[in-house]
């Protein structure tokens, strides 16, 4: 196995993480194999690979629901999606870390939607206080984004210790506005948190690099580089200065409105 296929490998269980805990036995079964086969897996009908794991094509398609798809049609167009980007990904894993920063930054600044940066800093201008909640090795980015924010007169504050985060919904309304920052986008307790929230009809916002998320989807605004995951050691490497990146871009479009309103 070359390093660029442990990257990849990396990268298709961070992105069902949070699913991997509800899988049977036989279902984790039929993952593991898509993950260290996925040249074939993409391609494969659904007989074929139920029978080239020993299980049912039920258990395939309950195991295509479990992952967030309407259907195993839908997974499969998925992991060709999955399968096009990793071989598009090989040519940029040659290139040195200078290169490789300048490609993934123009491609995810291409092709970033702008109105849903906008529709974050109208949310944080309308909200009576902002949270950050971060935690692991995002945390420092939380605390930068809050203390930006301070220099705005903007009321914020940053959360970051597990059972601060459990709390969270004793201390705010409707009339505030939470904002999750997270790498991978499928950590569990960011994730609980944000459960949490929807419950409560209280507004959230997402940032993270990876676009295809269980936070991405959970989340009222999302908004995402597309950064190549890394891991090192089961660790996840992953550079976090793209999410500096976007904290500073909704900074300074919230900071265009406080303009625009003293005017």
């Amino acid at each position: 196995m070359n390093y660029s296929e442990e990257i990849f490998m990396g990268k298709l269980i961070s992105l069902y993480a949070s699913h991997i805990k509800d899988l049977t036995f036989t279902e984790k079964q039929v993952l593991y194999f898509i993950e260290d086969n996925l040249d074939r897996a993409q391609t494969m009908s659904l007989t074929a690979l139920a029978e080239e794991n020993n299980v049912s094509t039920t258990t395939i398609i309950r195991l295509s629901h479990k992952l967030g798809y309407s259907g195993f049609a839908e997974l499969k167009f998925n992991l060709k999606r999955l399968y096009t980007e990793f071989n598009a990904s090989e040519d940029a894993n040659e290139l040195d870390p200078v290169h490789q920063y300048m490609e993934q930054l123009a491609t995810g600044l291409n092709q970033l939607d702008v109105e849903l940066i906008k529709e974050a800093a109208d949310l944080m201008k309308h909200s009576k206080k902002v949270v950050i909640v971060s935690v692991g090795l995002t945390k420092m980015v939380g605390e930068y984004m809050s203390k930006r924010l301070m220099q705005l007169n903007c009321s914020s504050s940053y959360i970051y210790e597990s059972h601060m985060i459990d709390l969270i919904t004793n201390w705010v309304t409707e009339e505030d506005c939470i904002i999750f920052i997270s790498s991978s986008g499928n950590t569990e307790t960011i994730l609980k948190a944000v459960e949490k929230m929807d419950h409560q009809g209280i507004p959230t916002i997402a940032l993270t690099n990876n676009p295809d998320s269980s936070l991405m989807k959970s989340s009222e605004i999302g908004i995402s580089l597309s950064v190549q995951n890394q891991l090192y050691g089961g660790y996840d490497i992953s550079a976090r200065s793209f999410l500096v990146v976007l904290c500073d871009l909704i900074i300074d479009y919230y900071h265009l409105l406080n303009d625009k309103e003293a005017q």
